[in-house]
């Protein structure tokens, strides 16, 4: 069987680069073609050629830099290399994911997604069971897996072919850049926010702590499957056509079903947290109930964040999520000595709480929107809901 640390670092590298090379074009791509600024083809060639040279400078850094990312371990090192190879191919198909998100394909970025963790799930299997799984073909696996399902998008013309022709230039270059740059930032930030505290644990509180809570935000980032969905929808549709009542119904229903789902898993892992981890990661359950909370309190910013971005202001979004991680790290400094794992938990509840808080300021304060409307829930909520279900 693979070792899980090996694997990790032979893609450590590659996933890195993946997450960081993009320059935030994926979402820039998503925001034109949503707002039908310009010809789709003229988009997707310009932006892929920018993402496949960021890949290919990607993969020569990692090459270069292998032999000390495996710690001197030479076979590691090649593996490392073989990995970096995909950086390319997985930021052009980023791009044409753009694309179908901005015409609001959800079928083909379902079935993308899905060939690609079915694929992964299959050959892994395959691999396992014939015996011929290690190090290697597992990273391949999972390096290919990233790509794989790009191949659906070959459907994607049929979608283009059905949305009116645009009259004006497509954007400049410069513009995408610049639109993608003001969210890459804050993608940037909101890692350093999600990963940042589990750095400063150890030297603060020791490897015991840093333990249990790396199990219970393992945990809790399960309940943002919901969020991160309605988020990535309503990014397409408000870029499309602004709607400040979809916005904040959106949001609405979002904290309700993400709520409902953190309070299940909160009940639930009083039992399965020490069931599947140990008894020793018993004490994790209070971080793990004050991350659901996090989740929870920072719900409606985080759709409220996606509306920024469709609006045209990713760099609102951005300033809530550096404001965010400051406040964080100043209250890991402050708790985690003290209150261990707990102390990182409520220094994240404080940073979901002004990283949401602003952003729900920002749409209040540049476009008129009522904080009000996107916390609680109304009547109307529940009709809908009740119609959407008697429809199934």
């Amino acid at each position: 069987m693979v070792g899980r640390g090996e694997l990790a670092a032979a893609t450590a590298p590659f996933l890195l680069a993946t997450n960081v090379a993009t320059l935030g074009l994926p979402d820039a791509v998503t925001y034109f073609v949503a707002r039908g600024d310009g010809k789709v083809g003229r988009l997707i060639i310009g932006s892929t050629l920018v993402v496949f040279f960021l890949g290919v400078l990607s993969t020569a850094a990692i090459i270069g830099l292998a032999p000390v990312l495996s710690g001197g371990d030479d076979s590691l090192a090649v593996i490392i290399a073989l990995a970096s190879l995909a950086v390319a191919p997985v930021l052009a198909t980023g791009i044409i994911r753009g694309v179908a998100t901005g015409r609001q394909a959800w079928a083909l970025v379902t079935f993308e997604k899905l060939l690609g963790s079915i694929s992964r799930l299959v050959a892994i299997t395959w691999l396992a069971l014939s015996g011929n799984l290690d190090l290697i073909t597992g990273t391949i696996v999972m390096v290919g897996s990233t790509f794989v399902g790009v191949i659906v998008y070959a459907a994607l013309p049929i979608y283009l072919r059905g949305q009116p022709k645009a009259d004006e230039p497509p954007p400049r270059l410069s513009a995408l850049i610049s639109f993608g740059a003001r969210v890459w930032l804050g993608s940037l930030t909101g890692i350093l926010l999600s990963r940042l505290d589990q750095t400063l644990i150890l030297p603060l509180a020791g490897a015991d702590q840093l333990g249990l809570y790396a199990v219970a935000v393992t945990i809790s980032e399960m309940t943002l499957v919901f969020n991160a969905s309605v988020a990535t929808v309503i990014f397409a549709t408000e870029a499309r056509s602004r709607d400040s009542d979809r916005l904040a119904m959106a949001t609405r229903l979002s904290t309700l079903v993400t709520a409902v789902g953190c309070v299940a898993v909160a009940f639930i892992s009083i039992w399965a947290l020490p069931f599947f981890f140990g008894d020793e990661f018993a004490p994790a359950l209070v971080s793990l109930w004050i991350l659901l909370g996090a989740v929870i309190i920072g719900n409606p910013g985080s759709v409220a964040g996606a509306g920024l971005n469709a609006r045209g202001r990713p760099g609102l979004r951005s300033v809530s999520l550096l404001a965010a991680l400051l406040v964080n790290v100043g209250v890991v400094l402050w708790l985690v000595p003290s209150l261990g794992s707990q102390g990182a938990a409520w220094a994240t509840f404080v940073g979901n709480l002004v990283a949401g808080g602003l952003n729900l300021v920002w749409l209040r304060v540049f476009f008129g929107l009522r904080i009000h409307d996107f916390v609680g829930l109304k009547a109307s909520d529940l009709r809908f809901l009740r119609h959407r279900i008697a429809r199934r």
